[in-house]
């Protein structure tokens, strides 16, 4: 994921354009800050039956609660569906968290998000989501989803 100023219209932008996208694999998403809702998303595990849509809606979801669920727990939950691939890029859990923290606060606890619409090229999946961040503004991000292809997680995107 990238934060971006222009949003790609194309898999091919996100090819030819100078922007960083981390790939994650991500999960289904429902709107909801309740306590059972926190408890059933540090348990969701991966699932070929999930969408790529609702993989990048997940994502969004757990971010924008992670301190509500506490403990990190919305970064736990993005890191437990990220690719091998990209898990074997930014190591455990620790570093991965540090990561989020540092280099996509504005992602944490935002404030609301708006789903730009999905392009999908094969096992490619890419989205654009604006986040309105806690002190107002506006910024968006590129989400670039793979469908895997074998092991543990194939089919899953």
């Amino acid at each position: 994921m990238s934060k971006i100023n222009h949003v790609p219209k194309t898999v091919s932008d996100l090819q030819t354009k100078p922007w960083r996208v981390v790939g994650f694999l991500l999960l289904a998403c429902i709107f909801s800050n309740s306590t059972s809702r926190a408890d059933e998303h540090t348990t969701l595990t991966p699932s070929a039956s999930f969408t790529p849509q609702e993989v990048v809606q997940i994502v969004i979801e757990a971010l924008g609660n992670n301190e509500a669920w506490g403990q990190d727990a919305g970064i736990a939950t993005v890191y437990r569906f990220a690719s091998p691939g990209n898990r074997a890029s930014t190591g455990p859990l620790p570093r991965f968290t540090h990561m989020i923290k540092r280099g996509f606060s504005d992602m944490l606890d935002h404030e609301g998000s708006t789903y730009d619409p999905m392009e999908i090229e094969g096992d490619i999946a890419v989205q654009a989501v604006w986040l309105m961040t806690a002190s107002g503004k506006e910024v968006g991000y590129a989400f670039q989803l793979g469908k895997q292809q074998d092991g543990d997680y194939r089919d899953m995107w």
